[in-house]
């Protein structure tokens, strides 16, 4: 019969790497990665209400916020990554501020959040469902055009509204805008009145919700 020599500590050795293994094995189904920061490409978006922020859930993903902006002195500001209202009067996290019919994004000339808006007619807020992959802006210093406030996105050109004369009132432009927060989250907003229920100007009301990054990733 063949003997296996007998060496002091081997045995011992070997049973641990077995006793290893063997653990490795039984839990190895019970690992799973922990997601790192960032790895969440669609966040839920749950709105929160604010001094001049007040939402609605539509129950399908979008938002009615009404935004009251009426004190011309004051930039109330909207961090749509969140759905809070957030002081505008600092470089912070805001996405969209607003002060009476202007409405300006934290990107050019109104902020270092490098928050981008696209202008996209000609389409339902159901049907867009994916952000256009190009025509993106930041506001821009005052042009060469009546007045001299900065020409933001919304308000650039005619603007976010048609002007009634005799009436002077205002009233949205059946248009969509598509808004690249600070985080570069994708989200669509439609301008739906300026006015609440009593006829009070500066009550803005918006209807909004997350789309899809552009086929090819961010512009």
């Amino acid at each position: 019969m063949f003997l296996i020599p007998f060496r002091p500590g081997f045995l011992g050795r070997a049973c641990a790497a077995l006793l290893i293994a063997g653990l490795g094995t039984a839990c190895g189904d019970d690992l799973q990665p922990t997601p790192g920061p960032g790895e969440d490409e669609n966040p839920v978006v749950t709105p929160q209400d604010g001094a001049n922020l007040k939402h609605q859930d539509n129950g399908d993903g979008s938002f009615t916020s009404v935004v009251d902006a009426t004190d011309g002195a004051v930039w109330v500001g909207m961090d749509l990554d969140t759905g809070k209202q957030v002081s505008a009067t600092e470089d912070a996290v805001w996405d969209l501020a607003f002060q009476r019919y202007t409405v300006k994004a934290r990107g050019g000339v109104s902020g270092t959040g490098n928050v981008q808006v696209a202008i996209v007619p000609g389409t339902t807020f159901s049907a867009l469902t994916q952000a256009p992959a190009s025509g993106y802006m930041t506001d821009a210093a005052d042009g060469p055009d009546t007045g001299d406030s900065p020409d933001t996105v919304f308000n650039l050109g005619d603007g976010w509204y048609v002007y009634d004369l005799p009436t002077h009132t205002l009233t949205p432009r059946e248009q969509l805008y598509v808004v690249r927060s600070d985080s570069g989250t994708y989200f669509k907003v439609q301008v739906q009145s300026y006015y609440d229920a009593a006829g009070t100007p500066a009550m803005m009301k918006l209807l909004w919700a997350q789309v899809a990054a552009p086929a090819g990733g961010q512009p």
